[in-house]
């Protein structure tokens, strides 16, 4: 499937601006600083009948984490009743590279991926085709 719609999450504006661009050819690509605002700009999507395919989700961040963020986004999805290929695909972007954080937000977010930080186009690419999705 052709993404065409997906949210950028960092708390640091290089790495949000690095990542964006990295998905240039995406038609749609917006950014949130922090989880509380990644949370807002999810619901509104959803409202809007514009939903987003990808979530690119920083677990470290003041005021709400990504954890707390992803957490509050699977929540909503299932209190809509979305099925499973219906919800949002999350990666999660982290600068700790220890075993046990990384399996802490794939678990507790029910996230699609990991990509450790500095993330490299190739890597951003091939983790989104994994999932089944395209960069146009």
């Amino acid at each position: 499937m052709e993404l065409r719609k997906c949210l950028v999450v960092d708390d640091d504006e290089l790495g949000r601006e690095i990542i964006a661009q990295y998905l240039e050819n995406v038609p749609v690509v917006d950014t949130a600083i922090n989880g509380q605002d990644a949370v807002e700009k999810f619901r509104e999507a959803l409202t809007s009948d514009a939903p987003y395919e990808l979530i690119l989700l920083d677990i470290v961040m003041p005021d709400m984490d990504g954890i707390a963020a992803g957490k509050e986004i699977r929540k909503r999805e299932k209190e809509l009743a979305l099925p499973t290929d219906k919800q949002v695909k999350i990666i999660m972007l982290t600068a700790l590279n220890t075993p046990q954080d990384v399996m802490q937000s794939m678990l507790s977010v029910q996230s699609s991926a990991y990509l450790v930080k500095p993330v490299e186009p190739d890597k951003v690419r091939k983790t989104i085709s994994q999932l089944g999705l395209r960069i146009p």
